[in-house]
Order: C-alpha cells, then structure tokens, then sequence
C-alpha cells in the first residue's frame, strides 16, 4: 500500500487491513520488493491472497488447483492469445476481416500497425512467393527477421536477406537431432528506417494494465521508458546483434554498456526530445496513436480471451518509430521484467507494481469510478475515455506523471469516505443494539407483569383465551364489566305476579343483561338501591304492596301458574346466597306510579325464558370448569378478606 495511504486511513478503518494480506510469489526482484512495502506477509501455503506467478504455473496448475473467489492471480488463463508471437499476428488478422465483412472499412484500415508477419514452418511457401515478390520491386534486398514464438529476451533471433540463409535454421532447428520437431517461428520485414537518437536505434516499453475483458477495462501507465542499443545503426552488419536488438539481457554484456544509465531514458524525457525536434502537435498525435494501438491489440482478443474476476495482467507493449514517427507493434509481454539495472529503473518499476496493486484492490477502500490511479490513467471501460477538450495533449502517455500528488489526495478522499462508512456502521450497530435492549426489556416486563397476577387473573386470562364464550356465561361477563358494583337482593314479591308490562321487562333483562344500567343493583339487604338522583326514602312496603295489587287484578285463571313460578323464585334466591356476589339477578322494573321512580325486583312471571334461562345457568354452574372458577373466586375473596382485617 501506498506511504500515503497508511498515514492517513486509520487501521480501524480498512476494511480489509495491509497487514493480514497474504501473497506468493517465485521472483525475488522489484515484485518481492514492492510486496514488502504494502506491509503484506509472504503465505507459506495456498492461504495467499494474490499469487504472482510465473506463466508456466498458470498453463500447468491453474486449471488443477481451487482458486477461490477472494483469491487474485496475474494472469489470464490463455493470455498467449495475446502474448505468443504467431496468436498475436493471427487474432488482430482475424478481427480485421471480421471489420471488413461489416463494412467498417475505415476502423479495420487502422489495423495496420504490424509488420508484415508469417509463421514458420506452417507458411513457409507462402513467404517464399511474398519473399519474391518483395525482392523483384526494388533493387536492394528486403531484411527480414526470425524471431521464435515463445521465447523472450532477444534469444533465438536473426536477421537474414537470402531466403537461403533459412536453411541454416532448417539444419539447425528442425533437423536436430534433439529436437526432431520444428521450433515455431515467425518471419517479419524488417523495418529498416527506425528512429535514431544519436545514430542508435531504440523502442519503448510501455505498461498497460487489464483488470477485465468483460467489460474491456484498461489503464495505462504515463511514465515509460526507451530502450537504446550501444552500438551506432548499421543496415551492412545485420549480424552484429547489439545494434539491432535492443534487449537490455543482450546489451548490458557489450563492450559499450553504460551502467549508470543502463541505456534508458524514461518516456517523458524521450517525449520531450521529440517535441523538441519535431514539434509538439506531431509527437501528441503519434503518442495518442500508441495508446490506440494498445487499445486495439486488446480488443482484437477481446472475445477469445477467457475472462475471470480473478485475474488481471500487467502487459509491456514494445514499440517502435519509424523515420515518420509511425507507431509499430514489436510484440506484447505477459511478463515484462521487474528486473532493475539502475536506481531510477527500480523506482520506476516498484512505483509501476504498486499502483498496479492499488488497483486490484485487495484492501477494498477504492469505489472502482477513480480515473487515475497513482501513475495509471484509466484509457478504455466499455468505451474509450476521452480526455477534457482543453486539453493541451491527447494522450497522457509520457507526460508529467503527478502520481505522489495524485496518490495523496485520492488517500485524503478516502480516508474520509472510511471514516463517514465507519461512524455509519457504528451508528447502525448501536441502533441495533438499542433495539435488542429494549426487545429485552419488554420481554422481562411482560415476565413479570404475568408473574405479579392473581390466581383469579391468571385463570380468567387463561380462561378467556383457550374456552369460547357459552350462553351460560353472558350473565358473569355482564357482572365482570363493572367489578366496582355491589350486587345486592331485591326484596321480592311473596303472593303476587308482575304485570304484563314488568313480564315484558324482565324477559328483556333476561335476554340482554349487558345493558342494565349501573343504578339497576340487587342489594344484599334486602332493600332496592337507587340511582343517585333517585329520592333514597322509598317506602319498600308501599312499593311491595302497589305490586302485589297489580298483580292481584291479573286472571284467575294464573293462580296455578303462581306457584310454580314462586318456587322458581325460591330456587334464585338459594343461588344468589352472598358468597357469590358476581352472579347477577334477573330483575325487572317499574315506574313507580307515586313517586315516579324507579324500583327493582325479580320478574316472578311463569314464562318459558325464564325457565330456561334458569335450566341453563344450573348447567353451566355444574361444568367443572366453572367449578374450579369458583374455588379459585372464594379462595380470592378469602383473600380479599384477610387483608380488610389485617388493614382494620
């Protein structure tokens, strides 16, 4: 990670800390180096977190080993579609045509920034007849290159004018004894007018970043460098490998090999040379036309490469100049060296390896919406990303690489969207946690709400939610809804009947005894308590008296009737004893015809509602149930009791 970062994303912030990230690597140059510097540990089994491995890992052990999704790997499981000699010549032929069939003429002309290239010994007679061709429109003959297809560091190539001069690499290759297979090769014009600096040839290496093909996402890295031969440019001496091949494995062992400066110049310096020379508006359009072919040679493979969230590759793309300043693709590196040969070149690289990292993002701190990163410009995510309009260049590649300023304030941003997401977080967890606090609560007050009741409370709780309410007990519910009311006797009539109008009353009180008023009370003495606006001197005698002769002016046809309903008189008086004050009686009442006020008594009339409302209260007093209310009611009220006389 990046100095800027530690200093000013807190440890507590990280989502993923430096410090418990695992890597594996087998390169012990700047790639160990830069590991180091991120504070990250070495994994000393398949624990790692990022494994930068060498390409024959992948081709060998990838597809045999569990990578898990977490897991990052540097390279794409067929990356030779892009970065084997003949399948880089072969993809960018094959997407041409595919432009041409789809009538985008002018897109697939753009396409022509290789050399022209065939492979050995597959068309081997096809670059016979072009050799031909070729050598019978000029007078001198055209240079030509072999370069094998899987090796690096400028082994095995040559150059040769005479196609008889292959026949050394038939002998020696081919026919060996050793090898009895022909090593694969490609054959390539030469291009024989470079750019010289000083009378010496060089190329540039140029970093490019792809973290996906799906869509294409590609960054590329501003600071280069320039690559230069020892040994001035010669078209004579085509067998002197140090003044056409420009590969520091092939310089650093000539005679002329400076090691201070390991004959390099960083890009910007380079572009600036040019600029010099050929003017500003002509070196941006030919370093804008770089970075399009970059582009272009990644699209070319695009549908053929197998893309995986896993992977990512840090590709070096070797150019060259011609004398036109026309940009020529040499080849593409899935594992450009790391190695340095000077401080400045270890800077660079280490610099090049940690924003590479940066934007892998193992810590998981960026958004993924960042356009620079360190020294890497994001150039192509779907669609190419085109710079401001007022811009002075048209591509960044090679000028000022502000990646310490840059770096600093994209860690300040941040660092403080961490700190905003961590005090949100933290918000949350104690929202949550008040939430569970107070859950708890109320679930040990519901505990010890139902613990403190009554045995009487328990049991009508209990009662009213497992038994469906029966006819019986509409008369207890009735007494239940006012507990404050004293139910008291009526003194009731001995020898007498109602009169119709009380008959009609009472069996109305008897069907809804819910909707007696609260002054409508039996009283345990025997007397008639009236409401509060009620005159209280009521002569209960006269009262009884008024009634009787009421009822003496009924038919002698009742007198029969009368008996029987005086012993259904006697059988609610017996039930209604004191002990039971919740059972309520059925009364009836009258306007009394004197005073204007109301009384209450026992509806004695011999009707067939009565008798069963009566059958019915008998039936549902002998259900057990309501026998175990009742002993848990005089238990309560024995209780009640107690503590009246403990309070006396």
């Amino acid at each position: 990670m990046s100095e800027y970062f530690r200093k000013y994303i807190k440890k507590e912030h990280y989502p993923v800390h430096p410090s418990s990230i695992k890597f594996k690597t087998t390169f012990k140059n700047c790639i160990l180096e830069s590991m180091k510097r991120r504070q990250w540990k070495e994994a000393e089994f398949d624990d790692w977190d990022l494994n930068w491995a060498e390409k024959e890992w992948i081709l060998d052990v990838m597809d045999h080993a569990h990578v898990s999704s977490n897991q990052r790997v540097n390279h794409y499981r067929n990356f030779s579609e892009l970065c084997r000699k003949d399948l880089l010549i072969k993809n960018i032929k094959k997407y041409k045509k595919t432009l041409e069939k789809e009538n985008k003429l002018e897109e697939a002309a753009l396409y022509n920034f290789t050399p022209l290239t065939y492979n050995l010994p597959s068309e081997y007679s096809i670059f016979c007849e072009e050799f031909k061709k070729v050598n019978s429109m000029s007078d001198s003959k055209q240079l030509w290159i072999m370069k094998p297809i899987g090796k690096a560091q400028g082994k095995g190539i040559f150059l040769f004018r005479n196609i008889k001069e292959i026949g050394n690499w038939k002998n020696t290759y081919r026919y060996n004894p050793d090898n009895p297979q022909a090593d694969p090769y490609v054959v390539q014009k030469y291009i024989a007018d470079p750019l010289l600096i000083g009378g010496k040839k060089f190329d540039m290496r140029i970093y490019a970043l792809c973290v996906s093909y799906q869509p294409l996402t590609v960054y590329l890295y501003r600071t280069g460098f320039a690559r230069f031969t020892h040994h001035r440019y010669d078209l004579e001496d085509i067998s002197n490998a140090y003044v056409h091949l420009t590969n520091v494995a092939i310089q650093k062992t000539s005679e002329n090999y400076d090691e201070k400066l390991g004959g390099k110049w960083l890009l910007q310096t380079l572009k600036l040379y040019l600029i010099s020379k050929y003017g500003q508006e002509k070196v941006s359009e030919a370093f804008y036309q770089i970075q399009q072919i970059i582009i272009k040679a990644l699209q070319a493979v695009q549908k053929v490469m197998i893309n995986d969230k896993r992977c990512f590759e840090l590709y070096g793309f070797d150019i060259l100049f011609d004398a036109q300043l026309k940009p020529w693709l040499l080849e593409v590196n899935a594992s450009p060296s790391m190695t340095a040969n000077t401080q400045v070149d270890s800077e660079l690289k280490i610099s090049v390896l940690d924003d590479t990292f940066t934007i892998i993002d193992i810590e998981r701190i960026l958004t993924g919406q960042e356009e620079q990163i360190g020294g890497f410009d994001l150039i192509f995510k779907g669609n190419q990303i085109k710079l401001p309009q007022n811009s002075t260049y048209s591509s960044l590649l090679g000028c000022y690489n502000n990646r310490n300023q840059q770096l600093k304030k994209l860690a300040k941003s941040t660092a403080i969207r961490l700190a905003q997401q961590y005090a949100e977080q933290q918000q949350q967890q104690q929202q949550q946690q008040q939430l569970l606090l107070q859950q708890q609560k109320q679930n040990d007050l519901n505990k010890q709400r139902s613990s403190s009741k009554g045995p009487q409370q328990n049991f009508n709780q209990t009662f009213k939610n497992n038994q469906p309410i029966k006819s019986g007990y509409s008369r207890y519910n009735a007494a239940k809804a006012g507990p404050n009311k004293l139910i008291k006797k009526v003194v009731l009539n001995q020898g007498g009947s109602s009169t119709p109008l009380q008959s009609q009353q009472g069996q109305q009180n008897l069907l809804q005894p819910q909707q007696q008023p609260s002054s409508q009370i039996i009283s345990n003495t025997g007397g008639v308590k009236i409401g509060q606006n009620q005159n209280n001197n009521i002569n209960n005698t006269t009262n009884t008296s008024q009634l009787s002769s009421q009822a003496s002016q009924q038919s002698t046809s009742q007198s029969s009737q009368q008996s029987s309903s005086q012993n259904q008189i006697n059988q609610v008086r017996k039930q209604t004893q004191p002990q039971q004050p919740n059972i309520p009686k059925q009364v009836n009442s009258q306007l009394n015809p004197n005073s204007g006020q109301m009384m209450m008594m026992v509806n004695p009339t011999n009707n067939m509602n009565i008798n069963q409302k009566l059958n019915q209260y008998n039936d549902d007093k002998n259900n057990d149930k309501f026998q175990r209310y009742f002993k848990e009611e005089e238990k309560y009220m024995e209780l009640l009791k107690g503590q009246h006389r403990d309070e006396e």
